[in-house]
């Protein structure tokens, strides 16, 4: 089993605020004392409760893994908090963890702490580092796609340039680890407006393996990185 700091590029959390507070899709983002400016009018933010029902199927996760991280570039990862409360996000960047990557933690075979790699397609892979937490969702055996970065897209959301800011919106934790991604409290919806271009670079935070293009990100995407180690407030634990 390899070290948990090399590979599958979750870099530190950058001091950020801590999650705001959650709100249900009919409650428009940014009305009331303490809200932030009201989001526009976007397709992706209709219908969540009953979208929720419909995730991507498991089918999706179980093709060729650098194909499933460019394709979830554009979908919605969306946790539900309430009976018809949710926080939903559109995905900005992925990358690809393959069979035969270095920088993969499956690399060395299953172990303790990545078991969840070899538990088929569709689960969550949610490890530590650095004191944050990186959500992966599971494809082949040993293989998965780091979540990257996510604009907001229901609830009061701040901005999430990187996988531990992702995973502090969303309060994520190991607890979440080993969850399924088509059935449980979280999952992945198809988005509804197009992503756009979609580009392929090299991997970032990873000291190996970072000449693979497996990196997908939207082709207009310019959001901050997660880049200056921090010591954030503990993340929300326990799964949903």
């Amino acid at each position: 089993m390899r070290a948990p700091d090399v590979g599958l590029g979750c870099e530190a959390l950058s001091g950020t605020a801590a999650p705001q507070s959650l709100v249900s899709p009919e409650e428009p983002s940014g009305r009331g004392a303490g809200r932030g400016p009201s989001l526009p009018s976007d397709p992706d933010r209709e219908r969540i409760p009953e979208r929720f029902g419909h995730p991507i199927p498991r089918t999706f996760f179980e093709r060729p893994t650098a194909t499933v991280a460019r394709e979830l570039v554009g979908a919605l990862l969306v946790r539900r908090v309430g009976p018809r409360a949710f926080l939903a996000a559109r995905l900005l960047e992925t990358e690809a963890y393959v069979a035969g990557d270095p920088a993969n933690h499956a690399f060395r075979g299953p172990g303790l702490r990545n078991w969840t790699m070899f538990s088929g397609p569709g689960h969550w892979y949610v490890y530590r580092i650095h004191q944050v937490h990186c959500a992966n969702v599971t494809t082949a055996p040993g293989e998965a796609v780091l979540l990257r970065a996510a604009e907001p897209i229901v609830g009061d959301l701040s901005r999430m340039g990187g996988p531990g800011l992702l995973c502090r919106a969303f309060g994520l934790a190991r607890g979440h680890d080993g969850g399924d991604a088509i059935r449980g409290a979280l999952r992945i919806l198809p988005g509804l407006a197009p992503p756009g271009t979609v580009r392929a670079t090299p991997r970032i935070g990873i000291r190996e393996g970072r000449e693979r293009l497996l990196r997908f990100v939207r082709e207009d995407e310019s959001h901050p990185r997660e880049s200056t180690p921090g010591r954030p407030k503990r993340p929300l634990t326990g799964a949903s």
